[in-house]
């Protein structure tokens, strides 16, 4: 045992490299694993989505609309866990979303266009953060945007934990 100490301490680069590599890959691949998604989707005059959701499938989701005769845009809040199974696939699409980013449109956006943004953090505290106009495509970006939705469209068949005017300063705890 003491020979073994001795002689890491000699020289920590051989003991580092006789360790194997597929412990050295899962220490790095935890360091970027996604740990959040989120979502935000509000249009000023229309409404939308803002969906914060953690790896373990835990989340909320703001649905925000306008009521015809209120000025003011109103939100049904909902708590979210979503199934292992779309978990995975959520996680997959947003690993792919991070590991290699698109720019965010660069181009005008039409009159009273949508301008979706998706941010996904890392474990490493890296954070990816893309927005694409309503009608400037990217197939990436779109299947990931297209599943959030899916999240946004199941949560809106539960009862809501609070219905009330939209607060776009809300922020769950831990995002």
């Amino acid at each position: 045992m003491l020979t073994l100490l001795v002689a890491a301490c000699a020289a920590p680069e051989r003991v580092a490299a006789s360790r194997p590599a597929s412990a050295q890959e899962e220490g790095r691949a935890k360091v970027d694993q996604v740990a959040a998604i989120i979502l935000r989707d509000v249009q000023p005059l229309h409404g939308g989505q803002l969906i914060y959701l953690a790896a373990d499938g835990k989340g909320y989701c703001q649905l925000v609309s306008r009521l015809s005769g209120v000025t003011a845009l109103a939100e049904k809040r909902y708590q979210l866990a979503v199934p292992a199974e779309a978990m995975a696939r959520l996680l997959r699409l947003a690993a792919a979303h991070a590991a290699a980013p698109i720019a965010s449109s660069s181009k005008p956006g039409l009159p009273d266009a949508a301008r979706p943004r998706i941010a996904v953090r890392l474990a490493s505290g890296r954070s990816v953060d893309v927005s694409r106009w309503q009608h400037d495509h990217n197939a990436e970006f779109d299947e990931l945007y297209q599943a959030l939705l899916a999240v946004a469209q199941a949560a809106a068949a539960q009862k809501p934990l609070s219905e009330g005017r939209f607060d776009p300063g809300w922020l769950p705890d831990g995002f």
